[in-house]
C-alpha cells in the first residue's frame, strides 16, 4: 500500500452511509465513496499530490496511482525472481514465528544455503588417474 509524506500506509477511509438514490463520488484510485463533494475534492487533491512513496522500493515523489503502479511492478518483478521451490519452505518457517525480525530474516538466509525438496543439483565428481568412477 503506497506511503504518505508521514511514512504511514494509506488507511481507506470507513465509507459514508450512503443510499441507493443519493449522488455519490468515487475515488478512482482507491474505490473509497464520498457523499460530500467538499471531501471528495480535497481527498483528490492529496491523491495528486506528489507526496506518495512506493512501500518497497522507496521510491518518492509519487501521485498516489504512480505509487500503487511503482509497488506492482516491484512486486511482479520479484515474483519473477524469486524461485516457487523457496516459497513454501520461508512460509513454513516465518509462519508464526515468534523471533525478532532480524534473526527471522538470517535463519531464512541460512536455510536458503542449503539444499529445498525437489531442487535439481548437479554432482561434479572428480577422478583421480583417469580412472572411470564407479557405477558409471
Amino acid at each position: 500500500m503506497p506511503l504518505d509524506k508521514k511514512r504511514k500506509p494509506h488507511q481507506l477511509r470507513p465509507p459514508d452511509r450512503i443510499e441507493l438514490d443519493e449522488p455519490c463520488f468515487e475515488m478512482r484510485a482507491s474505490g473509497e465513496l464520498f457523499a460530500d463533494y467538499e471531501e471528495y475534492v480535497d481527498a483528490l487533491m492529496s491523491y495528486q499530490a506528489r507526496t506518495w512513496s512506493c512501500a518497497l522500493t522507496g521510491k518518492g515523489k509519487l501521485t498516489f496511482e504512480e505509487a500503487q503502479l511503482s509497488e506492482r511492478q516491484a512486486q511482479r518483478k520479484v515474483d519473477e525472481a524469486f524461485p516457487e521451490m523457496y516459497v513454501e519452505p520461508l512460509c513454513r518457517m516465518a509462519h508464526m514465528s515468534q523471533v525478532r525480525m532480524d534473526e527471522l530474516i538470517e535463519r531464512a538466509f541460512v536455510r536458503l544455503q542449503g539444499f529445498v525438496a525437489d531442487e535439481e543439483v548437479q554432482v561434479v565428481r572428480r577422478v583421480a588417474d583417469g580412472a572411470a568412477p564407479a557405477g558409471f
